[in-house]
């Protein structure tokens, strides 16, 4: 693994390449709030209900989820820069071909080429942090990807509602389409692997990168008990933002607080913006500390109580649920320290696939738990599912919601089994580096 970019390489390269590409794990975000914001138009123009339009959200999680192991394989063995561009633009057509989509089918599908693309973002920003910064600063640096996706979901939703107002629904996904075709092409003249005149960690298939090598990382990684469960925290705590804020809570907060849907968007974003604050200071905490059990444990906590306070509490004020729904993603945003996590417990070169299945734990129960909480709104509405989402109550909703509490229960007990990991991290793996090395 590199500690470190070049002398010789501009201070500021590093952060130009890790921004770039943050900005397409910006773009993945604002897809999967998108449609929340638009759900009542794609109920209208697809005359679905709501378990329905649960699975066409969905199809993105499932492409997501599906390609996390290949794409972890991928960044390993060829390097991040390329198969990002290519990621890019499918990601971007699919949000075009989506604008087109007459029928549901065609959107579903649409949608999963969307996520298909998306599927690379996450996972190649992480591996061009671990290439361009050293080792000491992974979790941090997760951090700040996590706070560049928390910003896409936070900024994505009420401007989204207000060019969703201006040119309507498909003509605001065409836009999104566009931008992803100018992402592309700047990521294309300005990104690389790695810092110039350092060897790389690609192969051309020889050696531990081959074949074989990589069956053998992903056999050690699958057979990891905490591994299962770092995803498992990974994957729990998390659902209340695709759940919650990218599908359900704007129609929820719409019902429960009589508000518009560019206001419910302004209020749910408020879970994006204390997520935010969460994964700037989680990651940053974790790394200072040098533990990743005691915060994981304490935001699992934090994030039950206040999701609890935010779906059982009477007669909330509209700035009370503004301020638990902040609360709530500062404390769940603690799912970075999981990437951390996966980072300690692989070598160097196997963190793309190590991230990659991570991430398929993370986006199997986001694609889960958007249809099954539409299936439970049609199963405890079901007298009034001809009639779509605007026909159920508030009580519906909440019945539907109260998954995500279970959750985030489920959260707090694997928190509590994980053991420390910090001490097998990249530091504790390489005595060699230097002082500066390590605190840089």
């Amino acid at each position: 693994m590199l500690t470190g970019a070049p002398a010789r390489a501009p201070r500021y390269l590093p952060w130009t390449v890790w921004g770039l590409a943050a900005l397409f794990v910006v773009y993945n975000y604002v897809q999967q709030v998108a449609p929340g914001v638009i759900a009542t138009d794609l109920v209208q123009a697809f005359r679905v209900s709501a378990g329905e339009l649960g699975n066409l959200a969905a199809y993105f999680f499932y492409a997501y989820a599906l390609l996390q192991i290949p794409v972890g394989l991928v960044v390993d063995r060829f390097g991040p820069h390329r198969p990002l561009i290519a990621a890019i633009a499918v990601a971007a057509g699919g949000s075009v071909a989506f604008s087109w989509a007459t029928t549901a089918g065609a959107a579903g599908l649409s949608r999963l080429v969307v996520g298909a693309g998306a599927a690379f973002s996450f996972i190649a920003c992480l591996k061009l942090a671990s290439s361009w910064f050293p080792p000491g600063k992974f979790a941090t640096l997760a951090g700040l990807t996590n706070t560049a996706g928390m910003v896409g979901a936070a900024g994505g939703g009420a401007p989204m509602a207000a060019l969703v107002r201006w040119m309507g629904w498909r003509g605001a996904m065409g836009v999104l389409g566009g931008a992803g075709f100018g992402l592309a092409a700047l990521v294309a003249v300005v990104v690389r692997d790695r810092p110039r005149g350092r060897a790389g960690e690609a192969s051309d298939g020889g050696g531990s990168h081959g074949r074989a090598g990589l069956l053998e990382g992903l056999r050690a990684i699958l057979s990891s008990r905490q591994g299962w469960i770092n995803a498992l925290y990974a994957t729990t705590i998390s659902i209340v933002f695709v759940a919650f804020g990218a599908l359900w809570g704007t129609s929820y907060v719409q019902k429960a607080y009589a508000l518009g849907t560019v206001e419910a968007s302004v209020a749910v974003s408020t879970l994006f913006l204390g997520a935010i604050a969460g994964s700037l200071f989680f990651g940053w905490f974790s790394d200072r500390i040098r533990r990743r059990k005691a915060p994981m444990i304490a935001a699992a906590v934090g994030g039950l109580a206040a999701m609890s306070a935010v779906l059982y509490l009477p007669a909330l004020p509209l700035f009370g649920l503004r301020a638990l729904l902040f609360c709530v993603g500062f404390f769940c945003s603690a799912n970075i320290i999981s990437y951390a996590v996966a980072h300690d417990l692989c070598p160097p070169e196997r963190a793309g696939l190590a991230l990659g299945f991570l991430n398929t734990c993370y986006y199997g129960g986001s694609a889960v738990s958007q249809p099954l909480i539409g299936w439970l709104l049609d199963v405890r509405g079901s007298a009034a599912a001809s009639a779509g989402i605007a026909a159920l109550t508030v009580n519906d909703f909440r019945f539907a919601l109260s998954s995500v509490i279970v959750f985030l229960a489920i959260s707090v007990v694997a928190a509590l089994s994980l053991e420390e990991t910090h001490v097998h991290s990249p530091l504790a793996r390489a005595p060699h580096l230097t002082r500066d090395q390590r605190t840089d």
